[in-house]
């Protein structure tokens, strides 16, 4: 759990406390992403993990406060072009960055995207080749063996199912089955402290399913594993979310301000709309 978690900038500051889980809501353009990105930035290494799904990153003159440790960012900018060729013809990418910032988190944060960071990878040669799951990928697989039945087996730029004889490639299970496990995987192998997932919906998962996805969240949070997992949706997400976690809070952006709710207030604005 965060016991606190503020963001400053443009004039404004959101404070939330208690956080362990939270769905950021609001119309598109509020700046939902740009909510999560501002608390990722308070690690310098998400800087590229934004270029590689945007090619770009601009922000000054805001501050992040997690748990009374404060990260004060002047200019956090960054660019990738891609501008000259090598000697056989390929792209060279060219990054310039600018990170003026003070003050550090204890926190590990990471920030994903599903609509781009898990596209499928080009298939390495697997077949007819004996496939063997290591100590990491079995701990890997006792971990989330609520959620399959068989084997995930990872693999450089690829990740291998096998239950018995049957070996396939994680993305021939359906993507939003592979979507998952990859999220799973990031979780179990990165360990963050806290998760920020944009467009959660993105997951491409079954709603029972994305269900299923929060309420084991909500429970590696209650077992320490994790300190809280954010979100940013345009879809019935944050409906499930209050259906499985009694201390979610719900963050509603608007153009000049913000409403914080609990489970109970969401619960009672659906049946008020119903």
């Amino acid at each position: 759990m965060l016991r606190k978690l503020s963001v400053t900038y443009d004039g404004h500051s959101i404070s939330l406390e208690n956080v362990t889980t939270l769905a950021v809501l609001g119309d598109n353009g509020v700046g939902k992403t740009a909510f999560l990105e501002r608390i990722a930035l308070t690690n310098e290494e998400n800087i590229g993990t934004i270029l590689n799904v945007k090619g770009s990153v601009n922000y000054e003159n805001f501050s992040v406060n997690i748990d009374d440790e404060e990260v004060k960012c002047e200019c956090v900018k960054a660019e990738r072009t891609y501008e000259t060729l090598d000697n056989i013809g390929r792209w060279i990418p060219f990054e310039s960055r600018c990170h003026i910032c003070e003050g550090s988190s204890r926190y590990k944060v990471n920030i994903i995207y599903p609509y781009a960071t898990f596209l499928t990878p080009i298939h390495e040669p697997h077949y007819g080749v004996a496939v063997k799951p290591n100590v990491e990928a079995m701990k890997f697989n006792d971990m989330i063996k609520g959620f399959i039945d068989g084997t995930v087996i990872p693999a450089r730029n690829d990740y291998i199912y096998q239950n018995g004889d049957n070996v396939i490639y994680l993305d021939n299970l359906g993507r939003g089955y592979s979507n998952m496990v990859k999220l799973l995987w990031h979780v179990y192998h990165y360990k963050p402290d806290i998760l920020l997932i944009d467009d959660i919906e993105t997951l491409s998962l079954h709603p029972k399913r994305l269900q299923a996805l929060l309420k084991w969240f909500t429970e590696y949070i209650r077992n320490d594993k994790l300190k809280a997992m954010l979100f940013t949706t345009n879809s019935d997400a944050y409906v499930y979310l209050a259906k499985v976690d009694e201390n979610a809070k719900f963050l509603l952006l608007q153009k000049d301000s913000y409403i914080v709710m609990n489970r109970e207030e969401v619960l009672n604005r659906l049946d008020s709309e119903d």
